[in-house]
């Protein structure tokens, strides 16, 4: 009866095993086959049709990192002017309109002071003194020379010229420090000429008018090349370097082009912008470019070897990156990949996706919403 017994009960274990096995297994197989078939959506070529899915074999080709850089039009320094009065009067004659191509010498404005005519007045008392100070001095010599005047008139008349021609120095260096012409001339009319060639960019002279000593008569610019003052972003650092050719493209004109080089890389990062200076030197193309024009450069830098695809290809999901892959006719695979720089719609794909494979280029969203919709049991 025991032995019985304890042969039904091991029967019993071994048909209880046996049917935890086997629903373990088929478990295990119904989540590999739900695995499997997770990650792929089926259509018909009906279906295809509408959706309008376009797809795309994938090759390596020529890659470049395309870099934005903010920024606005500057003067090169070397290339513009202030032109000021240097002294006070009253304007009697203006030779220029705003707008003008200056020549390098030409007239600007005459102007009546009386404040030159007292300086070269100075100037000139202070030269015919020095010059009967240097004459009294020969004259002395030859007479010590000759006995007939003591040696101490000598001193006197030497020291006397040293005087003289100290005031007349400085009467010289006052003229010379206003930018005054250095002549016999006791006239008080001045004229101001262009210190360089360029557009006249402002008029503040007006005939008639008085004038000081500070004041900015025009302002000459040569603009046939422009700066381009710009910010580099931190993370953009390690893809620029000073020579790298670029376009300049401004917000007043945005189907123009300007060609430019990036010429300087700041040397310090701003700790509130996180940013580092940049400037590009470009040349101003027909003159269209004007100072203080917003816009950005565009430098396309880091030319390499590698794969893209467009923008509308890639799908986003729980913060990762995928495609679609064309495995099999009518039969598109959901996979992972991870990617480097957008230019332009393109997206590089650095992993996740081989040479020669079919892509998803059109409709992959509408691919995206099958495939989570019949994952989370939809109809």
């Amino acid at each position: 009866m025991k032995k019985q017994t304890l042969i039904l009960i091991v029967s019993i274990l071994l048909i209880s095993a046996s049917v935890y096995f086997w629903k373990f297994g088929k478990t295990n197989n119904d989540l590999e086959s739900t695995k499997e078939t997770n990650d792929i959506v089926k259509l018909s070529s009906e279906n295809r049709k509408s959706l309008g899915i376009e797809t795309e074999i994938i090759q390596r080709e020529s890659i470049q990192t395309k870099i934005e850089l903010i920024g606005e039009t500057e003067a090169v320094p070397d290339a513009i002017i202030d032109v000021p009065t240097r002294i006070s009067g009253r304007i009697t004659s203006v030779f220029f309109v705003e707008g003008d191509t200056i020549k390098k010498g030409q007239k600007l404005v005459t102007i009546d002071s009386p404040e030159l005519a007292k300086l070269r007045s100075t100037f000139l008392v202070a030269k015919s003194k020095f010059t009967a100070a240097e004459q009294n001095l020969n004259r002395i010599e030859s007479l010590v020379k000759m006995n007939l005047a003591a040696k101490q008139e000598f001193i006197d008349a030497e020291s006397n010229l040293k005087v003289v021609e100290s005031e007349k120095n400085a009467a010289v260096e006052n003229l010379r420090a206003n930018g005054l012409s250095i002549d016999n001339s006791a006239s008080g009319v001045y004229t101001v000429f262009a210190p360089r060639a360029g557009l006249a960019l402002s008029r503040n002279a007006i005939p008639g008018s008085m004038v000081l000593g500070n004041q900015i008569l025009t302002t000459i610019a040569e603009l046939s090349d422009l700066w381009f003052q710009a910010k580099i972003f931190e993370n953009d650092l390690k893809y620029l370097s000073e020579g790298d050719s670029g376009k300049i493209i401004l917000n007043a004109y945005p189907d123009l082009e300007f060609d430019g080089i990036l010429e300087h890389i700041g040397e310090k990062v701003d700790p509130e912008s996180r940013t580092v200076h940049a400037r590009v030197v470009f040349k101003n193309k027909n003159r269209k470019a004007k100072i203080g024009l917003f816009g950005k450069a565009i430098l396309m830098v880091n030319q390499r070897e590698g794969i893209q695809v467009s923008e509308e290809a890639v799908q986003s999901y729980q913060d990762q990156k995928y495609i679609f892959i064309e495995s099999k006719p009518n039969e598109f695979h959901w996979v992972k990949i991870k990617i480097g720089s957008v230019n332009d719609g393109n997206v590089e794909i650095l992993s996740g996706i081989t040479p020669g494979d079919k892509v998803v280029t059109k409709s992959a969203f509408e691919l995206k919403a099958i495939l989570f919709k019949s994952t989370f049991g939809g109809e």
